[in-house]
């Protein structure tokens, strides 16, 4: 099976397995889509928390060090065939459209869940393809275990030789948006245009 192929698979097993959780969002308070003016998903969801990593620069990072900016989130991994680097670049055109027409300022971080491959000096490497300004984050695999179960990410290890290692990752695909306090707004989808999460961000931030 192709590699396109199979990433599409897990695109769509990740997709089902937020679809089935968004029950669970909603009884903790989350809202369906829909019901906000503003372009993005479920809001107000008990979703993300503090967490303590590694940036692709060595220098230890927290949530509170996102604090003060919007931002918005991803995760995946550097060796992510199409999926990730079509997400990131998509991330960083909505950071610089916020920037070019709103004179927003946003953080970008890109957190890896492949804390084995993804040392800071490969994230160091693979992170400025996509923007001067994006945050590569990795660390210790508990720490890495922590934060995504705090955001409810899906992601596990396949094994396929055609990768590094001998495996690749399956994982969900989406991107949240915090505040500046550092807390969960909304996420956007894997295939949402740069314009319409700009839009999202701008809309979310000044309501």
């Amino acid at each position: 099976m192709a590699l396109a192929t199979r990433a599409l698979l897990a695109v769509g097993a990740s997709i089902a397995v937020v679809v089935v959780g968004t029950a669970g969002f909603i009884a903790l308070g989350g809202q369906p889509p829909g019901v906000r003016d503003c372009p993005g998903g479920l809001v107000g969801a008990d979703i993300g928390g503090p967490f303590e990593l590694v940036a692709h620069t060595g220098e230890t990072m927290t949530d509170r060090d996102l604090a003060g900016k919007p931002s918005l989130l991803y995760f995946g991994f550097s060796t992510c065939p199409d999926v990730c680097p079509t997400d990131l670049a998509d991330i960083s055109a909505a950071v610089d459209i916020l920037a070019e027409e709103k004179g927003m300022d946003v953080n970008a971080a890109f957190i890896t869940v492949d804390p084995k491959r993804d040392t800071p000096e490969m994230l160091s490497e693979y992170v400025p393809f996509f923007s001067d300004t994006l945050l590569g984050l990795t660390g210790p695999q508990e720490n890495v275990d922590a934060v995504a179960k705090a955001y409810r990410v899906y992601y596990a290890e396949r094994p396929d030789p055609d990768f590094p290692g001998g495996y690749s990752m399956d994982h969900s695909a989406y991107i949240y948006l915090l505040d500046r306090d550092a807390e969960f707004v909304t996420y956007f989808k894997h295939d949402d245009a740069p314009d319409y999460i700009a839009e999202g961000v701008a809309c979310h931030m000044e309501s």
